[in-house]
């Protein structure tokens, strides 16, 4: 047979007239109106083939090809593509969520960042875990919030918080968005101090979240019971005199604000601040007392929390009286008993290592205030205003309440108290309710800093008082080192040559700050110059009879003390090295200076330590 095979030629010109039209079709319209929903698109796609069909002259291709196909083959296609379809259309809010759980990760977490203590890191940490598990728990597996918890000391924070949170502090720590002291008093401080200064973030304040008390802490093995009349409504005063009867001593942690809040209560208490004003020997009697229950205890001295418990537990039985936060009670408590099931300190045959809170009438607490932060030049995103909102509402809500118990704090009245807050771990319940709540607040700020610089005065070792200026003009660099420098550097020449010495430095940030011949090297100047109220604590400080030597560059720019009040101060010689932009023709220092019988000398920068020494003779 002499046939020819027909050409595919023609067939797939078609093919390929109907591809171009397809396109051109898909094209235009996209450009133009682009179909709307899958409804539209399926009609828009199927509208295009039969014009690509039609177009390219197919109709009789297709046709041909559609009676060759097993419609059986398709008909059951069809039948189960539809059960199929139909089936995955029900199901699709479910399986769209598994594709999400396995494929899409969690949104990223908003951070808030939050600063306290370090007496209250664990807590707090615990309780920003909480918090995060509570959000969580209504946003499926994904956690929305993060809660970084920090510390630092809280002379420290309130420092960083007033400089605004300088290169130097962010070394130590992020800068808060929430700020949880430990009292009330730390937050008022820096508010008033940028009040004087205008320097500082905003704040919104919370007064009170809870509070921990301030509790004296006897051994167990002692024999006192909290619970009998003599040791139940006593102040601090008639307390401390049973302890000295019994034989018993105290022990003070050092630097601490509990510590500054005992002492203030023990000498503030029967009226002690009337009599401490005209005579400091009860003060000096106290403090040389707690000198020696340390020793008898062997006590690590200047010793935290911390050490001070270590060494409670070794001495056992012999151990003294303590100085605590309820919260550092309960703590060591539990250790002793190891674990929540063992033995009561309340039952009889407890631990012989327990100690039970006794609590005076006329003690303070930590109020454990909250304050949101809002920095200059700092923007925080919407999501991050609402987490920190949102944290510190469920810190105030039924649930918060409770697991803030559950962390041995104590939270506003209405909330069930629970274990550990129980006599098992050598608190009572109802302890503090006693007192009325406008005593367990912090103390005043004037009672407590004319206080505590009794205490500064009885315990410093000399009669000399080196109070020097730690402002931010100290910074200014002369060659290699900078004015502060030059100036640790003339003291510490000093020092070897005369009778002992303290030491204050002084700055709006920092306040006036006690320090050592060890650290007055490590702080880093900052802020504007106190020079009044640096001279009116140094003097209180040092006491009638002993010597101020001021050394600073500048002038005073706080105006938080008047040359009136200066002028009022009597016994105390003043001296002052005045270098830099400070001027000894200064009217506030020359007044000062003859009347106290004291002098300035004008140095130069670099002749300091030739100029202080030349200050101090005689001295």
């Amino acid at each position: 047979m002499n046939g020819q095979v027909p050409s595919a030629e023609p067939g797939r010109t078609k093919v390929i007239n109907a591809a171009l039209i397809a396109i051109g079709t898909v094209t235009v319209a996209v450009v133009t109106d682009p179909p709307d929903g899958v409804l539209g698109w399926t009609a828009f796609t199927l509208g295009a083939l039969l014009l690509a069909v039609v177009g390219a002259g197919m109709v009789e291709l297709v046709l041909r090809w559609l009676r060759r196909l097993p419609y059986r083959r398709i008909g059951a296609v069809v039948v189960v593509g539809a059960v199929a379809s139909g089936v995955m259309w029900v199901a699709k809010p479910w399986i769209a969520q598994a594709i999400e759980d396995v494929f899409v990760p969690c949104a990223q977490s908003t951070q808030v960042k939050a600063l306290t203590t370090p007496e209250l890191l664990a807590p707090y940490r615990t309780l920003a875990n909480q918090f995060e598990d509570a959000v969580a728990e209504r946003n499926g597996d994904c956690r929305p919030v993060e809660v970084h918890v920090s510390a630092m000391p809280a002379a420290r924070a309130a420092e960083g918080i007033s400089a605004e949170w300088t290169d130097e502090y962010l070394r130590e720590a992020p800068r808060p968005d929430i700020w949880l002291p430990e009292t009330k008093m730390h937050v008022d401080e820096v508010y008033t101090r940028g009040q004087i200064t205008r320097f500082g973030p905003g704040m919104k304040i919370t007064d009170s979240i809870g509070s921990t008390p301030v509790v004296l802490a006897v051994p167990a093995a002692s024999g006192i019971d909290p619970k009998q009349p003599e040791w139940k409504g006593q102040t601090w005063a008639a307390l401390i005199r049973q302890l000295q009867e019994a034989g018993i001593g105290l022990v003070r942690p050092a630097r601490s604000t509990v510590s500054e809040f005992a002492t203030v209560a023990i000498y503030a208490s029967e009226g002690g601040t009337v009599h401490l004003r005209s005579s400091p020997e009860r003060a000096r009697s106290i403090e040389s007392w707690l000198d020696s229950s340390m020793r008898a205890g062997q006590y690590p001295p200047g010793g935290s929390v911390a050490a001070l418990l270590r060494r409670q537990h070794e001495l056992g039985p012999s151990a003294a009286a303590m100085v605590l936060s309820e919260l550092d009670l309960i703590r060591y408590n539990e250790e002793v008993r190891r674990g929540a099931r063992g033995r009561g300190c309340d039952a009889r045959n407890g631990p012989e290592k327990c100690m039970f809170a006794v609590y005076p009438v006329d003690t303070h607490t930590l109020d454990l205030p909250l304050v949101m932060l809002q920095w200059a030049g700092v923007r925080r995103s919407a999501a991050q205003e609402k987490a920190a909102e949102d944290f510190k509402s469920w810190l105030d809500s039924p649930d918060g309440r409770t697991a803030m118990v559950l962390q041995r704090l104590r939270p506003p009245p209405g909330t069930p108290l629970q274990a550990p807050l129980s006599e098992e771990n050598g608190v009572l319940q109802g302890g503090p309710v006693a007192n009325a709540k406008d005593k367990l607040t912090s103390p005043p700020a004037g009672v407590r800093a004319e206080l505590l610089t009794i205490q500064q005065a009885v315990r410093t070792t000399g009669r000399v008082l080196i109070s020097l200026d730690a402002s931010g003009s100290m910074r200014e660099r002369v060659g290699a080192e900078t004015r502060y420098e030059l100036a640790v550097k003339a003291i510490t020449e000093v020092a070897g040559k005369h009778a002992p010495m303290s030491y204050n430095v002084f700055s709006s940030t920092m306040g006036v700050r006690q320090v050592d011949l060890a650290s007055i090297g490590q702080v880093q100047p900052a802020g504007n110059t106190p020079q009044h109220r640096a001279i009116l604590d140094g003097m209180h400080t040092v006491g009638q009879g002993g010597v101020l030597v001021l050394v600073t560059d500048g002038n005073n720019n706080v105006n938080d003390v008047s040359p009136d009040q200066l002028a009022a101060q009597t016994g105390v010689r003043v001296l002052v090295l005045a270098f830099g932009e400070a001027n000894c023709g200064t009217q506030v220092l020359m007044d000062l200076t003859s009347r106290t019988g004291g002098g300035c000398r004008q140095a130069g920068v670099d002749t300091l330590s030739a100029d202080l020494a030349s200050l101090l003779q005689g001295v």
